[in-house]
Formats: structure tokens, sequence, C-alpha cells
């Protein structure tokens, strides 16, 4: 998964043991929110959700709901689309020199397409495309109130799932891609909160300040006070293959019906929408695709028992 790449990168550092030790949490000014005490009379679930019941709240890591398909559309299906281009043009030196009308360049021919080919593969399968495809279809997190714990699903490839306790959890927001959006960030830190094992975005990137307050209510209250507490989500995500998802999913229809009852103008919205949509389908598709080559997340038993049997 794609926020298992930006994992990787961030903490180069740790070697394959990972989460075994803490890390010292960064100097800044950001100061984690009381899990206690109310931080806005207004939650907002910000339709980053995938299940809600009595037991569980299930959504996902920021890094990969945000990029779900992008990578797959710019560089799987560039170097994908090249790949066949190169192997047709190796089949027609090889049909040459095989019919005996060659020269020795065309040996020397054969020797770069093939070294092209190969790169080509590599990059394919190493660059981001490559977390986006062949994996699970979204980074579940989930918020448990039977146990009080929150789990994060990651793949063997980072030792398997994990569960942390939630009354040891450091919630921060945090600028997102260079400071154009905002994003709930949490720390799964040591009793004393002076070190931590795990840090990951939740959700997704969200334009306003007071939008990502409200989501990180809408999870508090939920945890601390109930499901009743909070209202049903606009609509669920769902990991299931489906090409209408795939577009919702880059294609901003249900944002745009939202923000419309609520008595916004939408009007630029749309414009915007509609100039952006050849790239739009692209990453579309790209997610699709990303789907389809990919498995539905698998909890481990123990985390399944704790969450009523899902």
């Amino acid at each position: 998964m794609i926020n298992e790449y930006f994992t990787q990168m961030l903490y180069r550092d740790r070697g394959l043991d990972w989460f075994a030790e803490p890390l010292d949490i960064p100097v800044d000014d950001d100061v984690p929110f009381d899990l206690k005490t109310r931080a806005t009379e207004a939650p907002y679930d910000a339709e980053f959700i995938y299940t809600k019941n009595d037991v569980f709240l299930e959504t996902a890591n920021a890094d990969e709901f945000c990029r779900r398909g992008f990578y797959t559309a710019m560089f799987g299906f560039l170097f994908g689309g090249i790949v066949p281009f190169f192997v047709f043009f190796l089949a027609i030196v090889l049909l040459d020199i095989f019919s005996g009308d060659y020269e020795f360049a065309s040996f020397v021919l054969v020797a770069l397409i093939v070294v092209g080919i190969t790169g080509l593969v590599y990059l394919v399968t190493h660059v981001h495309s490559a977390w986006d495809c062949f994996t699970y279809r979204h980074a579940a997190i989930r918020f448990n109130r039977r146990t009080r714990q929150v789990h994060v699903f990651y793949t063997p490839k980072l030792g398997g799932p994990r569960s942390y306790d939630w009354d040891d959890i450091l919630a921060t927001i945090t600028p997102f891609d260079n400071g154009g959006y905002f994003v709930l960030n949490i720390m799964a830190a040591t009793p004393d909160g002076t070190r931590y094992y795990d840090s990951f975005p939740v959700g997704g990137e969200l334009v306003k300040h007071e939008e990502c307050l409200g989501w990180w209510e809408y999870i508090r209250r939920y945890m601390e006070e109930g499901p009743d507490q909070v209202q049903e989500p606009g609509w669920y995500h769902t990991d299931r293959l489906s090409l209408k998802e795939s577009f919702l999913r880059w294609f901003p229809l249900r944002e745009m019906k939202r923000d419309k009852a609520r008595g916004h103008d939408i009007r630029y919205s749309q414009w915007r929408m509609v100039l952006m949509s050849p790239m739009l389908a692209l990453f579309s598709l790209g997610h699709f695709v990303s789907m389809l080559t990919s498995r539905k997340v698998v909890w481990s038993k123990e985390i399944r028992e704790a969450c009523g049997g899902r």
C-alpha cells in the first residue's frame, strides 16, 4: 500500500524490526488533544468512513486514501504502455535475425532493447505504482470501543496488523501536502507520552482546519461517549471492486451534492471538475486497476474476534 512506501521512507533507519523501539516525539508547536474533552460541538464524519457499528469505527490511512490510483495512472500506465511497444520492436528485430537478414548492429539493438525492457519492468515494479497495485484494497484503521484500542492494518512486509491502546494515543492536526490541506495525525505513544511507536494520518485531507477538528471530535466522541452521540455518515466507502466507486473516489459528485444541500455555491467546483475531467478519468481508471489487482483486507483472528467477528 502506498502509505507503507511513505512509512519506509520516513523511518528507513529503523531497520527490519519495525515498531520494536519507540522514537522520540518531535518537538513542535502541535499540542495533542485531550481524549476526555470535547474539541468542538460540531463532530464531522468527513466522508472517510467504511464501517460504523456499536463495536468499531473503520476508516483509512490518509496517505493511501488520497493517493489510491494516482501512481498507477501516472507511472503504471505510462511505463506499462511502453513495455509492449519495446516487446513488439524486439520481435521484429529477432524475426529479421532468424530470417538471415541481419548485421552486427542487429545484435546490439537486441541487447539495447532487452536492457530497456528490463529497466522499464524494474521501474513499474519498484516506483510508487508497485505499492499501489498487487496489495490490499485499503489501509484500514479501526477504532474499537469494546477493547478501547486502535487497530492499524499493515502488510506482512511491515509486520502485519498492530493494536494500540486508545488511552495512549496522541492526536494532532497537521498540514498536509505542503500546507494546502489539513490532516488528523495520530501517534501511538508510550504510556508516559514521551516517545511513540507509530504515527499515521487518519481519514483524508480536509480544506479547513475546523473540518479536521470536527473529524477528530467525531472519532473522540464515538470512542468516549458512544456511537449514538455522532451522526450517521453521509455515505460509506467500500473496498469492493466497482468502476462506479472508483470514479466517485476522484470525481467529487457526492461532495458537490452534499455542499449544494447545505446551501453552498458549487458552480466553481462544477467548472473545475469539468476542466479536470480528462485527468480525473485517468486517475479513476488507475484506482480501478489498483483495486482490481489487489485483495480485500484480512485482519488477524485476534482482531476479528475483538471486533465482533468482522
